[in-house]
């Protein structure tokens, strides 16, 4: 057993995802928590593990959180690389790992992520202010940070801010007028078929895509139609005073049809398709570093 730190638990499931030019191992723990292994973040960036598994030791909030978690390793596994049965990982919850790595030294870590982590810093910063003041503007430009750093441009940003705005408004909406819970989800798939003639995890798929907020993957002229036809249920919301799932149904039928028909003439009119089946940031990144600038946004 590894006792570097940490209640032990064993993991039911495991998978790795993208970090910087490395990859992150999370971990499915028996008790239901995804857990970040941080040691091989640590190493990504070029620190010393013993030294931020003390400064996590010392830290009150940390060192009530990180588990040690074991991995089950296959007998063939086991005889390829001469294991003991297991491997065990350091972890912290995921909700955590944010507050690990804002206490990171950035001018410590490896020149060629130093900026990244910076920036990341500071958008939680940004993130921190939104949640203790309640600042609109902060928690917009912490958004924008955010996006920034996965690689988005500023005008794809700012049709996205738009929407986002609006969809807050109509949920704000909603909330007042007796939607519940798992209706939220409902009405948007009844907006998003209206305007696109399909619901959002097809759209998802049809762009390839497997997970996610389609929203995140969407050319800013569907990004236009979607804050179209929320615009539009708003508005028959309001006109209507729908109140209760069922009249807000029928005002968010009518706002996606409103935005249909407005595809369906733009279509016609410039003779393009509205509705991409590519991913806008997975496009954006295929492009030369020189010609992202000025590209056709809406494209």
């Amino acid at each position: 057993m590894n006792d570097e730190s940490g209640k032990e638990l064993v993991s039911i499931g495991e998978v790795t995802i993208p970090f910087y030019e490395d990859a992150l191992i999370v971990q499915l723990g028996e008790d239901g928590e995804i857990y970040v292994a941080l040691r091989p973040i640590v190493e990504a960036l070029g620190l010393d593990w013993s030294g931020q598994l003390q400064r996590i030791k010392r830290d009150p909030v940390l060192s009530e959180e990180i588990k040690t978690i074991s991995v089950v390793i296959k007998p063939t596994q086991m005889l390829r690389e001469r294991g003991e049965g297991a491997k065990y990982y350091v972890c912290l919850p995921k909700q955590y790992l944010s507050g690990f790595l804002f206490g990171i030294n950035a001018n410590r870590v490896r020149e060629e992520l130093r900026e990244s982590v910076i920036r990341w810093q500071r958008e939680a910063h940004l993130f921190l202010d939104a949640a203790f003041t309640g600042s609109a503007e902060s928690a917009m430009e912490a958004m924008r940070q955010k996006y920034l750093r996965q690689g988005y441009d500023e005008a794809w940003i700012k049709q996205r801010q738009i929407t986002i705005e609006t969809r807050n408004q109509l949920t704000d909406e909603w909330k007042s007028r007796g939607v519940r819970g798992g209706q939220y989800g409902i009405l948007t798939a009844v907006i998003h078929r209206g305007a696109f003639n399909m619901n959002p995890s097809d759209h998802l798929r049809f762009k390839g895509v497997e997970k996610g907020e389609v929203r995140d993957h969407m050319t800013g002229l569907e990004l236009a139609f979607i804050n179209v036809a929320e615009q539009a249920t708003i508005a028959n919301v309001q006109s209507d005073d729908a109140q209760g799932y069922e009249e807000n149904y029928d005002a968010a039928e009518k706002g996606g049809r409103s935005a249909g028909a407005a595809r369906r003439a733009f279509e016609e009119e410039h003779g393009r398709q509205v509705i991409s089946d590519q991913s806008y940031l997975e496009q954006r990144q295929k492009l030369p570093s020189g010609n992202r600038e000025g590209e056709d946004n809406l494209a």
